[in-house]
C-alpha cells in the first residue's frame, strides 16, 4: 500500500512504514479545500459554461449577441480570477509554507482572503454579463476593488511567508518571489481596469484586457507553475531538480517578457505599443517553451511515483507539451507584430492563449492537485481500480485543448466560415466542462472518504481547524 508523503504525493522510494504521526501536523491545514471547491463551482457555473455559450452566441445560435463583448470578458475573468486564480492561490498558500519550512498559514488569514477573491470574481462576472446602466457601472468598480483587495492579500501573505522562510538558493524560491510580485501588480491594475470598463459600456478596452490576461498567465500564475514544477516534477520523472544555472536565463526572460507586455499599456503610439507587446510575446513565449522540459517534463514515465499516482502525472506531461506548443505559437505571432508594428496573427495568439489556459493551467491543476493534495493521496491508498470518472477527464481535456487550439488556428484560414470555427470552440468548451464536472465528483469523493481512510491507515485523531 502506498504511503502518503507530507506533500501528498506517493513517492516510490519512500519506505512503506506507517509513520503517520510524523507526517500529519498537529493542526491540519484544510483551508485549501475551500479554494479548490470555490474554483470548481465558478468554473462549472461560469467559466467553462461561458466557453460553450460565447461561441454559440457569436454565430447567432444563442440570442445574446448584443452583450457578446461583455460575455467574452466575463468568460475570461471567471477563468483567470476564478478557476486559475483561486486554485493557484489556495495551493500556493498551502505549498509555499512547506517549501519554505514555515508553519501552515492560519485559517483566520486564508478564509478572509478566500471571501474577498470569491466575492470579487462572482460579482464582476454577474455584473458584466447581466447588469446595465448605473448598477452595472458601480458593480464593476466595487467588484474590482474587492477583487484587488483579495489579490493584494494573497501577495502580502506569500511575501511574509517567503521572507520568514529558509533562504536556500533554489529555483522554486525565485519563481515564487516573482509570482508574488506579479500578484501585487495584478491587484493594482484591477482597479483602473474596472474604472475603464465602467466608463466604456462595461467593457475593458481590448488592449488592456489582453495585457491583463497575459500578465496573469505568465506572471501571477505562470511563475507559481514553474515554482511548484521545478520543486517536484523532475523528481517524479527520475531527474534531479534543476539548478539555478539552468533556469535563471529562461526565468529572467519569462518575467522580462511579462514586463514588456505590461509596459505596452503606456500611452505610446499604437505602433510602439504593438512592438512592445510583440517583444513580450517573443520573450515570454520562448521562455515558457524553454522551461517546459527543464523545470517540468515533456517526455518519460513518472517511475518515482507509486503506480496509482502515475495516471495523474500524465496531466503534467500533457500540460508541458501544451506549454511548449503555446510558447512557439505565441513567439511566432509576437515576432510578426514586433517587426511590423501592427496587430498580427490573431489566430495564433488565440490558439496560444488556450494552449496556456486550457492546456498548461487546467491540465496542471488536475495533475498537481492529485499529486500534492493529501485527500487524493489518502484516496489512492484504497485498493481498487480507477473509476471511469478518474480516467475519462484526461482524454476529454486533451481533446478539448487540441480542438480549441485548432479553432484558433482556423481563424487564419480565410476560406473557412465563422460558424464551423465557433462550433469547434463550443465543442471544446463542452468537453472541458464535462471533464471539470467529473474532476469535481472525484474531489467530493476524496473529501468524503478522507476520515474513513485516515482511520483505516491509523492516523491519530486530531482536530481539523
Amino acid at each position: 500500500m502506498a504511503t502518503p508523503s507530507p506533500q501528498g504525493q506517493d513517492i516510490q522510494l519512500e519506505p512503506p512504514t506507517a509513520r503517520h504521526a510524523d507526517v500529519t501536523p498537529a493542526v491540519e491545514d484544510r483551508s485549501y479545500i475551500g479554494y479548490v471547491a470555490s474554483a470548481l463551482v465558478i468554473a462549472l457555473a461560469a467559466g467553462f459554461l461561458l466557453a460553450v455559450i460565447v461561441p454559440l452566441t457569436a454565430t447567432g445560435t444563442l440570442p445574446w449577441d448584443e452583450r457578446l463583448p461583455q460575455l467574452v470578458q466575463a468568460h475570461g475573468w471567471a477563468q483567470l480570477q476564478g478557476w486559475a486564480g483561486l486554485f493557484v492561490a489556495g495551493m500556493a498558500m498551502r505549498l509555499i509554507p512547506r517549501f519554505a519550512g514555515r508553519p501552515p498559514i492560519p485559517v483566520r488569514v486564508t478564509l478572509p482572503v478566500l471571501v474577498l477573491l470569491v466575492v470579487g470574481v462572482v460579482w464582476r462576472t454577474i455584473a458584466q454579463s447581466f447588469f446595465t446602466g448605473t448598477l452595472g457601472e458601480v458593480s464593476l468598480v466595487v467588484s474590482g476593488v474587492i477583487a484587488a483587495g483579495g489579490t493584494l492579500s494573497v501577495s502580502a501573505v506569500l511575501a511574509v511567508t517567503l521572507a520568514k522562510g529558509r533562504k536556500r538558493r533554489e529555483p522554486w524560491r525565485y519563481f515564487a518571489w516573482a509570482g508574488t510580485a506579479w500578484w501585487a501588480a495584478w491587484g493594482v491594475l484591477m482597479v483602473p481596469a474596472a474604472i475603464r470598463a465602467a466608463d466604456n459600456g462595461r467593457f475593458i478596452p481590448l488592449h488592456m484586457e489582453d495585457v491583463l490576461t497575459w500578465l496573469v498567465i505568465f506572471g501571477a500564475v505562470g511563475n507559481f507553475v514553474w515554482s511548484v514544477q521545478s520543486r517536484s516534477v523532475p523528481v517524479f520523472f527520475g531527474r534531479k531538480t534543476p539548478p539555478i544555472r539552468k533556469v535563471v536565463v529562461p526565468g529572467v526572460l519569462l518575467n522580462a517578457g511579462a514586463a514588456l507586455i505590461v509596459l505596452s499599456l503606456l500611452d505610446l503610439s499604437p505602433e510602439a505599443n504593438e512592438r512592445l507587446l510583440g517583444a513580450g510575446f517573443v520573450l515570454a513565449g520562448g521562455a515558457s517553451a524553454w522551461l517546459a522540459p527543464i523545470a517540468g517534463s515533456v517526455w518519460g514515465e513518472a517511475h518515482r511515483l507509486r503506480p496509482r499516482a502515475r495516471a495523474a502525472a500524465r496531466y503534467v506531461l500533457a500540460a508541458n507539451v501544451a506549454t511548449l506548443l503555446g510558447g512557439v505559437l505565441l513567439a511566432w505571432s509576437g515576432a510578426a507584430s514586433m517587426f511590423s508594428g501592427e496587430f498580427e496573427l490573431f489566430g495564433f495568439r488565440d490558439a496560444a492563449r488556450h494552449a496556456f489556459g486550457l492546456g498548461m493551467i487546467t491540465m496542471l491543476i488536475f495533475g498537481m492537485a492529485q499529486l500534492v493534495a493529501p485527500m487524493f493521496a489518502l484516496a489512492r491508498a484504497e485498493a481498487r481500480p480507477p473509476r471511469l470518472s478518474e480516467v475519462l477527464p484526461f482524454w476529454l481535456l486533451v481533446t478539448a485543448t487540441l480542438l480549441r487550439i485548432l479553432s484558433g488556428l482556423l481563424l487564419e484560414v480565410d476560406s473557412i466560415d465563422l460558424e464551423p470555427r465557433m462550433h469547434t470552440a463550443s465543442l471544446a468548451g463542452a468537453m472541458a466542462w464535462v471533464a471539470i464536472a467529473l474532476f469535481a465528483s472525484t474531489v467530493v469523493r476524496a473529501v468524503r472518504s478522507e476520515p474513513r481512510m485516515k482511520e483505516l491507515l491509523g492516523f491519530p485523531a486530531r482536530p481539523a481547524r
